[in-house]
């Protein structure tokens, strides 16, 4: 159950950033959304650990909207080009996630338990975690059910949305709005589990859930077997040591090769939105 949560809700993240950002790379790890949120949780455990008054969540929220916003800060001007949003990503990602390891090296002390953490630990010591994490997920499920069918007229193209009297920027901003608020209870749950997010909305896709409802559906169905499966190699292999090997580091090893495989039969050549009239604060 625990790991059926939070896997959901990392494909469901990745599902929704690619049905609004017209990119089959986009996902929580390519955009540095969870790199933000870890380093948050970092700053904040050794800077204003009084902050956790708010809740981990909210710091990780705060965290994770921060880093989205510079991504897309960085490619305003280059037209939210698929390749630059994901270049983009990928440097506030490294960004983050190296100021995050410096800090773990140098204040070892205090976050030692960070490093377990943020490379994804399943592990749990009752169903409160489970029950937390449940009713976060379903409070933002709620905007994406409302979501459904506008984001599904997203693949009739812009002109025809718009023509049906669809805020096309707006449902953009809130849909991103909630990825990254899917991403960032996870990540604050349970650490970065990588490549999640990324493939099995790949998978979906590939699989031949071409329309958005079924992709979404078919994103977490995927995404909990690829966790369960890398779950179980991990115990069955490393045994008495599976406890001490986060999963989610073991999940980015596995997944990468897999994320080679698929590339191949993936059209990477999706147009982004003209960024003018989809995007608000866009150049002219």
């Amino acid at each position: 159950l625990w790991r059926c949560f939070a896997v959901q809700g990392l494909a469901a993240s990745g599902a929704i950033l690619q049905q609004v950002l017209r990119n089959p790379l986009a996902s929580p790890t390519t955009l540095g959304v969870d790199a933000g949120a870890r380093l948050a949780l970092a700053l904040v455990t050794l800077l204003t650990p009084a902050l956790f008054g708010f809740g981990r969540d909210a710091v990780a929220l705060v965290g994770s909207g921060a880093s989205t916003l510079l991504v897309f800060g960085l490619v305003r001007r280059r037209g939210f080009s698929a390749i630059s949003i994901v270049l983009a990503g990928l440097v506030v990602g490294l960004y983050c996630g190296a100021l995050s390891a410096i800090l773990v090296l140098v204040k070892d002390r205090y976050l030692a338990s960070l490093f377990i953490w943020g490379s994804g630990s399943l592990s749990q010591q009752s169903w409160g975690p489970s029950a937390a994490l449940a009713w976060r997920l379903g409070i933002v499920a709620l905007p994406l059910a409302l979501m459904m069918r506008p984001l599904s007229l997203l693949d009739l193209g812009d002109e025809s949305v718009r023509s049906l009297g669809l805020p096309v920027a707006r449902l953009r901003v809130v849909a991103i709005g909630v990825a990254v608020a899917l991403s960032a209870f996870v990540t604050s749950a349970v650490g970065v589990i990588g490549f999640i997010g990324l493939v099995a909305p790949l998978i979906a896709r590939l699989s031949g859930a071409r329309r958005f409802g079924p992709r979404l559906l078919w994103s977490t169905v995927m995404g909990a077997l690829l966790l369960l499966l890398t779950d179980a190699t991990l115990q069955k292999l490393a045994g008495v040591s599976s406890e001490f090997v986060p999963t989610g580091a073991v999940t980015a090893v596995l997944g990468s090769p897999l994320l080679l495989l698929l590339l191949p039969r993936l059209k990477t050549a999706t147009r982004a939105p003209s960024p003018r009239r989809d995007w608000p604060g866009s150049p002219a």
